[in-house]
């Protein structure tokens, strides 16, 4: 892959990106259905589609975004670092690199996501649980049905652009 290349490539993921978080914090807010988490699952597809490093740098770039719209913590630029990591590992060696390897990340991934502010939201403010369930279950569905167009998103850029690592 030439340089050019690589550079065209970074900006087509880096225009996903902006455009995902754009829709994500300013579009979606406007409908009556719970905001999805779309940039953990943008972590998730580049790590999938392109392998453990190029997931892990996107990762950090999603995790900067996120903490920058307010989201989330500054430690969410390590984890999802970890996250996109850790999907283009499975993707590369375990799962398959197309639409069910990424659904399933997306499943454990939203599964320890939400499990994760169900305890911090129940410890910290005495939420009562079948509130909380409630809430972190629409927001699982809404966030798994928009996985969908996101993986088709970053596999345009995969594909149009070509694989960054050499098999």
């Amino acid at each position: 892959m030439t340089r050019r290349d690589l550079i065209l490539k970074l900006l087509a993921y880096g225009i996903t990106l902006a455009l995902l978080a754009l829709l994500n914090y300013y579009v979606l807010p406007l409908t009556p259905l719970p905001v999805p988490l779309l940039l953990p699952v943008c972590a998730v597809a580049a790590g999938c589609l392109e392998g453990g490093r190029f997931g892990a740098g996107y990762g950090v770039a999603a995790g900067l975004l996120l903490a920058t719209l307010g989201h989330g913590g500054w430690g969410h630029v390590a984890l999802l670092c970890v996250v996109g990591w850790l999907c283009g590992l499975l993707g590369q060696y375990v799962l398959r690199q197309d639409l069910w390897g990424h659904m399933i990340c997306c499943v454990v991934l939203l599964g320890l996501w939400e499990a994760a502010q169900i305890l911090w939201a129940v410890a910290q403010f005495s939420a009562p649980l079948p509130v909380a369930l409630a809430l972190a279950g629409w927001e699982t569905l809404v966030t798994l049905v928009w996985a969908f167009p996101v993986y088709g998103f970053h596999r345009f850029c995969c594909v149009h652009y070509g694989r960054i690592y050499h098999e």
